[in-house]
């Protein structure tokens, strides 16, 4: 299956330092509850950067060679698929960060992070 351009994926690793909601006092039910965060890297300035990918396929290849290392903080991960602007406007309402990292190799020193407007100037509209 073919990529399409303009589209990458953002790996949301399970978090459990996330704590769960209380339940509903009338019903007794659980809220929606997701415990998972995008994955960070520290840059050389010591800010976080969201590692995102250009291909699932450079996704799968990161995760696999973190849970190679055993790096349970990584695993499991799932790849969240966003394409445009807009997409990621949204995710970084709630995941507000300053740069990123496209397509970080596991287990190398150091990846180059580019600011969030940068990357972002580069997306179809």
């Amino acid at each position: 299956m073919a990529e399409e351009p303009g589209k990458y994926w953002v790996a949301m690793a399970v978090n459990n330092s996330i704590p769960r909601p209380e339940p509903d006092e009338e019903s007794g039910f659980l809220p929606m509850y997701f415990n998972a965060s995008p994955l960070l890297l520290r840059t050389d300035e010591g800010e976080d950067a969201i590692c995102v990918f250009s291909t699932e396929g450079k996704f799968r290849v990161y995760i696999t060679a973190a849970a190679h290392e055993q790096e349970a903080s990584l695993v499991p991960a799932t790849p969240v698929p966003l394409r445009g602007r807009e997409e990621f406007r949204h995710f970084f309402v709630h995941y507000p960060v300053s740069n990123i990292v496209v397509d970080p190799v596991y287990g190398t020193s150091r990846d180059e992070s580019i600011g969030i407007q940068e990357f972002m100037s580069s997306l179809e509209p």
